[in-house]
């Protein structure tokens, strides 16, 4: 007889350091050829298990609020009363952007 719990304690499934930003990862040609070592720590350790929960996990395939405000266009509004902004370029020179909005018929 087995017994079934609902929402219980997988005992399987991909592991978190997969898609960390902080694994050095190494596969071979057999299911069962596989180093992961971690960075998020000093030294670096190597991880005999896959991970469900980690407390310094970072997704890699997110980005982190100064990696967003790096690439973010900075606009700041006009001085005139057209609607639009003014980019200013990294050489310095502004250039305009300009919004029109039209009503639905």
């Amino acid at each position: 007889m087995s017994v079934y719990v609902k929402n219980g304690t997988p005992t399987h499934g991909p592991s978190l350091c997969e898609t960390c930003i902080y694994v050095h990862a190494k596969r071979g040609y057999r299911e069962s050829e596989l180093l992961v070592l971690c960075a998020a720590t000093e030294p670096v350790h190597r991880v005999p298990f896959p991970v469900r929960e980690c407390s310094v996990y970072r997704d890699k395939n997110s980005q982190a609020l100064y990696e967003m405000e790096r690439i973010a266009l900075i606009v700041t509004p006009r001085e005139t009363k057209r609607t639009g902004f003014v980019h200013a370029g990294e050489d310095g020179e502004k250039r305009e952007i300009e919004i029109t909005l039209e009503a639905d018929a």
